[in-house]
């Protein structure tokens, strides 16, 4: 049997007296929002539904969205990724961990981009699909869509880092890892978080 993590909490007082909450409610209460671990449709899903829901809630005050991913689907992210750019809030994604392969690309989003000190991120070409194969003509329209995918990808941290396409090409044409310095010496960072007061 699959056994999950306590959801954590905190007690808070009200007029109702002392209630038990959950830690993610007290995050949403404060605008922010979590992409922690591999990202999937399901993840994807709930992230798009809280943001839109703090849009909704007020369209002008800031969310914060932290990031420590693996990666995960292509599909998935992207879809993150496009709503994280096209809500009217403003956005400040945060690097906690490690941002790496669409998790590197959902950090990209941020109209801020913060990292923690420590924090990295991993850059690379999308991978193969696992059980890809079949016919020739099969793997001809995988590695087609591959190539798609890959300019998709490489465009989106060219235009959110300002570095030029050949430049980023060259860094994820293997797995690139990118201290908090080095990222935003490149530019796919706007700042590093050194005090609690910053975010």
């Amino acid at each position: 049997m699959t056994t999950y993590p306590a959801i954590p909490s905190v007690l808070r007082e009200s007029s109702r007296g002392v209630e038990r909450v959950s830690v993610y409610d007290e995050m949403l209460a404060r605008r922010e929002v979590s992409v922690l671990g591999e990202i999937d449709q399901s993840l994807a899903h709930l992230v798009c539904q809280l943001v839109r829901h703090l849009e909704a809630t007020d369209a002008e005050a800031p969310i914060t969205v932290f990031v420590d991913s693996p990666g995960g689907s292509v599909s998935a992210g992207l879809a993150i990724f496009d709503l994280l750019r096209c809500v009217s809030c403003p956005v400040t994604t945060v690097c906690v961990g490690c941002a790496a392969s669409m998790g590197a690309v959902v950090f990209a989003a941020g109209d801020e981009r913060a990292m923690y000190p420590h924090a990295e991120l991993m850059v690379h070409d999308p991978l193969i699909p696992s059980g890809a194969g079949g016919s020739a003509l099969s793997v001809r329209e995988t590695s087609r869509r591959l190539m798609s995918t890959r300019r998709t990808l490489n465009t989106i941290l060219a235009e959110r880092s300002g570095l030029t396409l050949r430049r980023v090409q060259q860094l994820t044409g293997r797995d690139t890892y990118l201290d908090a310095e080095r990222a935003l010496e490149l530019g796919f960072a706007t700042r590093i978080v050194t005090s609690r007061k910053e975010l």
